[in-house]
């Protein structure tokens, strides 16, 4: 193929379009803002720690089949962990109670009947029936939050469907679009465990899913711009036919395309009249630096505390807070002080608190609520030569990396379609 197809945006999204049209041998050029590609994903050397972190912590399953099937293609599954099990560890900080939700690894619907039947690998409060008719409901929940279709008042509800809703929608069960929770449901936990087994990114996020994409690139022969932030478009005769940037612009030929793989907030910027979700949710992430490496890397996550899940990796010990929009003006040693009494209560550790690395990103996520869900946009746009990629795209999916590779297929599916 002659075209070129320009991918605006270096992360999950403009790196899954960009390695799907290099390996199609489409000529392909990346234009990134940032120095560094990998956007929300991206690992990097800190200072003050003396380690390489993640800039978010991310849970992958194995039922994510658009992240794995990524990763095989740029060579980076020998980075990934998989779980024997599905296995999670989880500690409620009210009560001091541990338990292991273990869904084992079975396949299909009914690989989860001795699940059902076994409390010692059930969360606190798991009734059979209360957790079918909960699915149930959850499964006719369109256009409904997941409160709404859920007995809230219920420990199988605190125990397991909230801390799930706000780990993958990043949005209180109270706002969650119901639809986009059943989802990711149905599959990964309701396909067995199997689906749902714990993948964790040995070496960081970047090693996995960042650098081995931009190697891959680069042998194809495709063109890495960094420092290249994106100031406007400009359009004629119904296609986009100029990328304006701070210092340049480039103007396109009559048969290149261009993948815009910005976030939301960005693209709302680019294109008048574009039809996005512009509501967003914080994600809060702190990451300690522990006397001590860890053989194993692992996630517990965390119930009656302020944060949602500690991974322990290395010599890292790193939290997360979810739908964390009242945190980000918070002071930052507070901020430390009190998730690292959480911390010591999950770990088992002590001593006082050690040199720590806050990362707040104000607008990580669309908010996924059901009124919002709506206003995602689909890959193709009005312009007969521009295509949307993000996790914030119609892709059926929360925000998530799975979102957010997907939303790249797609995208390099439909260029591929239209050149042929």
């Amino acid at each position: 193929m002659t075209a070129h197809v320009h991918v605006v945006g270096a992360g999950l999204a403009g790196l899954s379009a960009a390695v799907r049209l290099a390996d199609a041998d489409v000529q392909v050029t990346v234009h990134e803002g940032a120095k560094f590609a990998g956007g929300r994903c991206r690992s990097f050397y800190d200072d003050d720690l003396e380690v390489v972190i993640d800039n978010g912590t991310h849970l992958m399953l194995s039922g994510n089949r658009e992240v794995l099937d990524y990763a095989a293609l740029i060579g980076g599954t020998e980075n990934l962990q998989f779980s024997p099990r599905a296995a999670f560890d989880f500690m409620d900080l009210s009560t001091g109670r541990s338990w292991q939700l273990d869904l084992g690894i079975g396949q299909g619907a009914l690989s989860l009947v001795p699940w059902m039947f076994d409390k010692s690998r059930q969360p606190p409060g798991f009734s059979i029936y209360q957790f079918v008719k909960d699915a149930q409901r959850l499964k006719r929940g369109h256009g409904q939050n997941v409160s709404a279709c859920l007995d809230t008042s219920t420990e199988l509800f605190r125990n397991f469907w909230e801390p799930m809703c706000v780990a993958v929608l990043n949005t209180s069960p109270d706002q969650g679009a119901a639809e986009l929770l059943w989802r990711v449901i149905e599959k990964t936990v309701l396909k067995g465990g199997a689906f749902a087994r714990p993948v964790l990114a040995s070496n960081g996020l970047g090693a996995a899913l960042v650098e081995p994409a931009l190697s891959f690139l680069q042998d194809c022969g495709a063109i890495i711009n960094t420092n290249q932030r994106i100031q406007g478009l400009e359009f004629s005769g119904g296609k986009l036919n100029t990328l304006r940037f701070a210092d340049a612009g480039e103007v396109l030929g009559s048969g290149d395309r261009v993948i815009l793989a910005v976030s939301h907030i960005h693209a709302s910027k680019l294109i008048d009249g574009l039809k996005i979700p512009m509501d967003s949710n914080a994600i809060l992430n702190v990451h300690y630096k522990l006397d001590e490496a860890v053989a194993v890397p692992r996630m517990v996550g965390v119930v009656g505390g302020a944060c949602e899940w500690v991974q322990l990796r290395g010599q890292v010990a790193s939290v997360t807070v979810s739908n964390a929009n009242a945190w980000m003006e918070r002071d930052a040693d507070l901020i430390a002080r009190q998730l690292w009494d959480e911390v010591v209560q999950v770990v088992g550790l002590q001593g006082d608190i050690p040199v720590y690395k806050i990362i707040k990103e104000k607008r990580a996520t669309f908010a996924a609520m059901p009124e919002v869900n709506a206003q995602r946009p689909s890959t193709g746009t009005a312009y007969e030569n521009l295509y949307l990629a993000g996790d914030w795209t119609n892709t059926g999916l929360p925000a998530t990396i799975e979102g957010a590779v997907m939303s790249g297929r797609l995208a390099a599916e439909t260029v591929l379609e239209d050149l042929n």
